[in-house]
């Protein structure tokens, strides 16, 4: 009898869905306090400190030597006690960067087997948060973060927030794919204010041309001073404020994260925002581990974080090549990620920033692996913004294999669309893919998001 009551109860969604809005703020705001519970308790101030952006100001090899040793403290750690490592660790001493190449590569799939095995020895994964990826292939991943991690990961991330004077407890506006208003909601709101962190939080999912002008109005009404989300979604909006000349809210900056826009679309939103634009890089195994300067080079946050850019066989790529991001969180002991694979692809920069900060720096996040299409001989080809680049007036794009030997490539277009640059676009895109592969492109009216509202910029049709 208990387990059809259970049946017949409504899940928190659906409860959600069903209470009326004062109740809905009430809800959000209970599960922001029960967050912050795990990433902003006891002396955060103090935290924040500890990951003073001033402190990538400092020369490079003062930055490496704590790095390593840093390293060696995680590494003594996990073999210790995290029973993966334990099993997989070589017993050596770190001395240098080049040496990390001694150690195995953290594959996703290794911690789909069995997450546990990441997990400290006697810590109870109850005192723990489950997160979980959907991945850009549709295979999820979940894996453990504790409580003192979480803290050092969000503190990163504020005290960044922070030294470009968008302080958190200021009003501000996020856009991401948390849970907002059913999917299938036509109407406004998309939206709704949490209390706690002072933050309208706007659902991505909902955001098309009949809704731009709604979300701006909200923000305009809350008046927020600065934004943090989704990259895409920002651009969407300064390109309706661009075409239509809407009033834009005033900000001091907006940081974008969990996907990335071309330099081009970045100078859309700086302009039609009138306000500053960085780009973050993280990941949620390892949170923010990169930061985009005024110079817009992504500094490696070398206090809580080791970058490598590898080949496919796992070696150092020069300076100024493209390759794969395998990442060292410097911070986590309980739920370790030691050398792990990200899946993205990344160009290390091969001279110094001039913006003052002395850490390392990646001149572009070029994708992710999966961005890529496979030919009929066997090839991955990677397709990224590159192929688009001569299109004139596209808001978006999207390139689609529906077939092993043909590629669709879709754009949404803008008021200045001129279809005959398409031209170029598709002779760049043959001279580039090969001639096994047909490539045409059509225009619609939007492209398909996933649930989080994400965008996704290479889809695979095929098996």
């Amino acid at each position: 009898m208990a387990s059809s009551l259970l049946k017949r109860l409504p899940n928190q969604q659906a409860l959600y869905n069903r209470s009326p809005r004062a109740l809905q703020r009430l809800f959000v705001n209970a599960e922001a306090w029960r967050r912050d519970w795990f990433r902003r308790y006891g002396d955060y101030d103090a935290e924040l400190k500890r990951f003073d952006p001033s402190w990538y100001t400092t020369d490079l090899a003062t930055q490496e030597a704590y790095q390593i040793e840093q390293l060696q403290l995680v590494i003594d750690a996990a073999r210790s006690d995290v029973d993966w490592y334990h099993r997989n660790l070589p017993p050596i001493t770190i001395h240098s960067l080049a040496e990390l190449g001694n150690l195995p590569i953290l594959e996703k799939d290794t911690i789909r087997a069995n997450r546990q095995a990441f997990v400290q020895d006697g810590v109870p994964t109850k005192a723990l948060w489950l997160h979980s990826t959907s991945g850009s292939t549709g295979a999820p991943l979940h894996y453990y973060h504790d409580r003192s991690a979480t803290r050092a990961h969000q503190a990163v991330a504020d005290a960044i927030l922070n030294a470009y004077g968008c302080r958190v407890g200021d009003r501000r506006v996020r856009i991401s794919g948390v849970y907002v208003a059913p999917y299938e909601q036509k109407t406004p709101p998309f939206w709704i204010y949490i209390d706690h962190y002072r933050q309208l939080q706007c659902s991505a999912y909902h955001l098309a041309p009949g809704t731009y002008s709604a979300y701006l109005q909200a923000m305009r009404d809350t008046r927020v001073t600065y934004g943090t989300g989704y990259a895409s979604a920002w651009h969407l909006l300064a390109a309706h404020i661009l075409e239509s000349g809407e009033k834009p809210p005033q900000f001091k900056a907006i940081f974008t994260d969990s996907e990335g826009i071309s330099l081009d679309q970045q100078a859309t939103v700086e302009r039609a925002f009138g306000c500053p634009v960085y780009q973050t890089y993280g990941t949620g195994e390892v949170a923010q581990v990169a930061q985009q300067c005024i110079n817009k080079r992504y500094h490696i946050l070398t206090r809580n974080a080791i970058i490598e850019i590898v080949d496919d066989d796992g070696h150092p790529v020069r300076p100024g090549e493209t390759g794969q991001v395998i990442v060292t969180d410097l911070i986590s002991f309980v739920t370790p990620f030691i050398r792990y694979r990200t899946g993205d692809l990344a160009t290390l920069a091969a001279d110094s920033c001039s913006c003052g900060w002395q850490s390392p720096a990646l001149t572009t996040i070029v994708g992710r692996l999966d961005d890529r299409i496979r030919t009929p001989e066997g090839r991955w080809v990677r397709v990224g913004g590159h192929i688009i680049r001569p299109a004139l007036g596209v808001k978006e794009s999207q390139i689609v294999q529906i077939a092993i030997d043909h590629v669709i490539v879709r754009v949404v277009p803008g008021p200045h669309f001129e279809p005959a640059s398409m031209d170029t676009v598709m002779a760049a895109a043959r001279q580039y893919i090969g001639d096994s592969v047909r490539v045409t492109w059509e225009q619609v009216d939007s492209l398909p998001r996933t649930r989080s509202g994400k965008l996704r910029h290479v889809v695979r049709e095929i098996a």
